[in-house]
């Protein structure tokens, strides 16, 4: 009597299933992985960004303990690298500063441009760039436009995500 396992062509057919299953498994697993570069690159950049938001609470702070609240306002559109070389907290991805935008033959990384005072992450696994300045925020009392701590009112120092410029 013959059965299936007996059939010339059995063999065959055993393979090519084993062969689809795995491949199935193989998609499975890289598209996992790609979900999960991108979701660890996400959690990166979050993570610079909290630190660079912590040192900006620790230069403000030093600012005003010196006295000199008035330089605030050299630090909107500035490298917040610099200050985080200060405290030991610059992200080894940090890649220095770029004259212009010109992003494509770039590492992935963090880079201050410098024409524009913007900070940009190129991305490794994420489709784009993503863009970030220092902003200073103040209640312009007295409409000058500038922070003056006599009159103003300090609210925050933050680094903040921006459209592309």
């Amino acid at each position: 009597m013959n059965t299936i396992g007996s059939h010339p062509g059995a063999i065959l057919f055993r393979l090519s299933v084993m062969i689809i299953v795995i491949a199935i498994l193989v998609v499975i697993f890289f598209r996992y992985t790609n979900d999960t570069q991108k979701a660890i690159e996400r959690q990166s950049i979050m993570q610079t960004r909290r630190i660079i938001d912590s040192s900006l609470a620790v230069v403000f702070a030093s600012y005003a303990v010196k006295g000199r609240l008035s330089e605030l306002n050299q630090m909107e559109g500035a490298n917040p690298f610099v200050f985080l070389e200060e405290f030991n907290l610059r992200p080894t991805t940090y890649r220095g500063e770029i004259a212009r935008e010109d992003l494509a033959m770039l590492k992935p990384g963090w880079y201050y441009v410098q024409t524009t005072g913007n900070v940009v992450y190129v991305p490794r696994f994420l489709l784009d760039p993503e863009w970030y300045s220092l902003k200073l925020n103040f209640d312009d009392d007295n409409q000058s436009g500038l922070f003056e701590s006599e009159s103003d009112r300090f609210r925050n120092l933050q680094f903040v995500r921006k459209m592309k410029p």
